[in-house]
């Protein structure tokens, strides 16, 4: 089994988690003919009321294309290289990653009522770290129905989620210690602050 089973973590919340830490989603799916997936990065929010993820992309984008068909969504956490130097027990080097990959059913959203109450949801997600958030309604009307001609919306309802943290769960817990300290002495917090 691939990736095998201690590196796997297939829980809602942890993969959750993962998409909040890093929202920058890679989106596939299907290309019209028959050539490799399409790839496009979106920044994507869950909405825990409609269990969805919601985003937006340029009016132009392929994924757009896809409306009613099935996508691969790629969440790429933190990651990084784990040297022998790490801990006196490691042999050989490797690398430590979060990352989830999640199958779901993308749907176009054509409404204008709905359009803009997504677009408030995902600038209010992104805006709440500062501390004076720039909200959409600071734009005159004019301005905010030329910004949604030029975008368009989408969800994605998840059908399947598989999380792939591989953060030396299979090491004896003073050697996850070791490789925490060592990882923030790097200035690797956000990988250290992952491995338990």
């Amino acid at each position: 089994m691939y990736p095998p089973t201690h590196f796997q973590d297939n829980t809602l919340e942890r993969i959750l988690s993962l998409a909040q830490q890093a929202p920058l989603a890679t989106i596939l799916f299907q290309a019209d003919d028959g050539s490799l997936n399409h790839a496009i990065y979106a920044p994507l929010v869950f909405d825990a009321t409609q269990q969805i993820f919601i985003g937006h992309v340029a009016a132009n984008n392929p994924l757009i294309a896809a409306k009613n068909s099935q996508v691969k969504i790629l969440f790429h956490g933190p990651n990084g290289y784990l040297s022998p130097n790490h801990s006196e027990h490691l042999v050989v080097p490797t690398w430590l990653y979060a990352n989830a990959q999640l199958t779901g059913l993308i749907e176009v959203v054509r409404d204008t009522h709905t359009k803009l109450s997504m677009i408030n949801q995902i600038t209010n997600h992104f805006e709440q770290a500062f501390e004076h958030p720039w909200p959409v309604n600071a734009l005159c009307d004019a301005k905010r129905d030329t910004m949604l001609k030029h975008i368009e919306f989408f969800t994605i309802s998840i059908q399947h989620w598989q999380g792939d943290f591989k953060l030396s769960q299979n090491k004896p817990q003073h050697v996850k210690t070791q490789i925490k300290q060592n990882l923030a002495k790097q200035g690797d917090m956000a990988l250290a602050k992952m491995v338990d």
